[in-house]
């Protein structure tokens, strides 16, 4: 069967999943030959209790995160569906976000073509479109305040959250605008949420572990496209 037209939006493509299946995500991103991604390492913030309670997975993740057109994005998430068991709790997930613009050089090489052959997939109808929308919610604190943040959200309706670990790099002139010293050590939490929770967990956000806190911490949302492993979802207490 001949495929439409290529949908040449852009797209980032983040996949979250349990440290156990790193090597299925790495093998199918380089039997695909994806031109370019990052990876790196997270940690869930459910207690282990939980993940002893769900039977599968531990608090290490694999982060990672790669920039493709609409078409390719959606090929890809229907091989990580045919590959990995997002509608088993504790598994993963994985989104798409559209990029409003990108330097040229980016886009030639998110626009080189993988080997999409590698990843056909006899599933017609994937769990991916989702009935009500969600967003990102994206959380930048001093590193070892991400509890701060976890627990503000958690009080304002989210159900978990991932969190990675980063260097922040800034120059004199935006701490004489914000007034503090940019701390190098980094805590980025990633909280993906119905758009209906979103202001309430970041006005949480915001008063728990802000600006004003010890957490020092900045907050901001984008909109998301398409996923996987949002369904079942488990009540985090």
């Amino acid at each position: 069967m001949m495929e439409g037209k290529a949908d040449t939006r852009l797209e980032l493509l983040i996949t979250i999943v349990d440290y156990s299946l790193r090597k299925v995500l790495r093998d199918l991103y380089k039997r695909i030959k994806l031109p370019f991604y990052l990876q790196s390492q997270g940690y869930g913030s459910a207690e282990s209790e939980i993940y002893d309670l769900l039977g599968f997975g531990s608090p290490k993740k694999i982060f990672a995160m790669s920039i493709q057109n609409a078409t390719t994005a959606r090929r890809i998430l229907a091989a990580l569906y045919g590959r990995i068991g997002f509608d088993q709790p504790g598994t993963g997930i994985a989104f798409t976000i559209s990029l409003s613009s990108v330097t040229s050089s980016l886009w030639k090489i998110s626009n080189q073509a993988c080997d999409l052959d590698q990843i056909k997939t006899e599933k017609e109808a994937l769990p991916m479109e989702l009935k009500e929308p969600y967003d990102l919610v994206v959380a930048i604190v001093n590193r070892g305040h991400s509890e701060l943040v976890m627990e503000a959200a958690k009080g304002a309706g989210a159900t978990g959250g991932t969190l990675l670990h980063a260097l922040g790099l800034g120059s004199k002139e935006a701490e004489k605008f914000l007034g503090i010293a940019i701390q190098s050590e980094k805590d980025v939490i990633l909280i993906l949420t119905p758009r209906e929770n979103k202001a309430a967990i970041m006005e949480q956000i915001a008063h728990e572990a802000g600006m004003h806190t010890a957490g020092k911490g900045i907050c901001f949302s984008l909109p998301v496209n398409t996923a996987l492993g949002l369904e079942p979802r488990l009540e985090l207490e």
